[in-house]
């Protein structure tokens, strides 16, 4: 076993620091996903990281699907942590952790490690979509601005929010019509 290891879903190590391509499974990641609550669980409702993700996707088009869908993926492995403490200085280390761990991811599945500076900006304007109505739907009701969603409209379809079972299905859906596999 590599050093600073996680044991998967699926009876794996995968190293936090010395991960493969080949060490990635999307069965490990759905199931990782799904079982993660948004906003460090703040939700009136359980929704997960996976069911947030599945979102992205759907807002991107068909060539950024991919991304949009594995776009948090690097959690799966490393965890999630909420963006205020993600953003704070001494995280640096687990912010470069979590870019290396997504480029591993992307080259698993056939992905360029790093998006192109156009695909990033779709990604994130699709993230921040997600982000918008999920405030509204999922979150108690609040008036104050929030910096990163100036200018950002929800999407018109509110949100319905699945258990972890159901949210890693339709992951798993997911990934087979956009990739052909699974």
């Amino acid at each position: 076993m590599k050093p600073n290891s996680i044991y998967t879903t699926l009876g794996n190590y995968v190293s936090l620091t010395e991960a493969t391509p080949a060490d990635i499974h999307i069965v490990d990641i759905a199931h990782a996903l799904s079982q993660i609550c948004r906003f460090g669980g703040h939700t009136r409702q359980f929704y997960s990281v996976a069911q947030h993700s599945v979102g992205v996707a759907d807002l991107l088009p068909k060539e950024l699907k991919l991304y949009g869908l594995l776009h948090d993926s690097g959690e799966a492995y490393l965890g999630d942590m909420v963006q205020p403490l993600k953003c704070m200085p001494h995280n640096s280390e687990n912010r470069e952790l979590e870019v290396g761990m997504l480029a591993k991811i992307h080259i698993a599945f056939g992905l360029d490690p790093y998006p192109s500076s156009a695909a990033a900006a779709a990604i994130h304007e699709a993230d921040l979509v997600m982000l918008a109505t999920e405030r509204r739907d999922l979150l108690a009701p609040d008036s104050a601005p929030w910096a990163a969603l100036a200018g950002i409209s929800a999407r018109r379809a509110p949100i319905t929010p699945k258990l972890p079972l159901s949210a890693e299905a339709e992951f798993l859906r997911r990934f087979k019509e956009v990739t052909g596999q699974l």
